[in-house]
């Protein structure tokens, strides 16, 4: 891919890319891992294009409306006009501004997905570390450098 780089550590792969029109590269090779009940972390900055990588994972699940990052609302949830991989819905967290685990439980993630058609796509998943670890086995770590 050009100038992309991707690295993996442990369970984690690190992503740096040169241009925001280059996500939609980043998003064709991770697209066959995602499945119905996938829980995609997104860790990096401030600023380093968390949000702008998943508009251009929306636009590949064929999401024609903007998504903005949902900061304030917490979280928001697209209809995919078609399945892809057996997904239905996007549901997009911002964890950023939680200041503990507790106040997750007003999301009620685990009933987000339990309808199993359901993509989970979290930014600062560092915040609920603890409610990520629990579903290490459905989870890709992505770092955005």
């Amino acid at each position: 891919m050009r100038n992309i780089k991707i690295s993996s550590k442990g369970k984690t792969t690190a992503v740096k890319v040169p241009s925001e029109n280059d996500w939609g590269l980043v998003v064709e090779k991770l697209l066959p891992l995602i499945r119905p009940g996938t829980i995609l972390a997104v860790q990096g900055n401030l600023g380093a294009g968390k949000t702008t990588f998943i508009q251009a994972l929306a636009k590949a699940l064929g999401i024609k409306r903007f998504v903005p990052s949902p900061t304030f609302a917490l979280m928001r949830s697209y209809k995919l006009p078609k399945t892809v991989n057996g997904i239905h819905r996007l549901v997009h967290v911002d964890a950023y501004r939680l200041k503990d685990e507790l106040e997750l439980q007003v999301l009620d993630l685990d009933e987000e997905l339990s309808d199993g058609k359901s993509l989970l796509v979290v930014e600062w998943p560092e915040k609920i570390e603890k409610w990520i670890a629990a579903r290490e086995s459905r989870v890709i770590r992505l770092k955005i450098v």
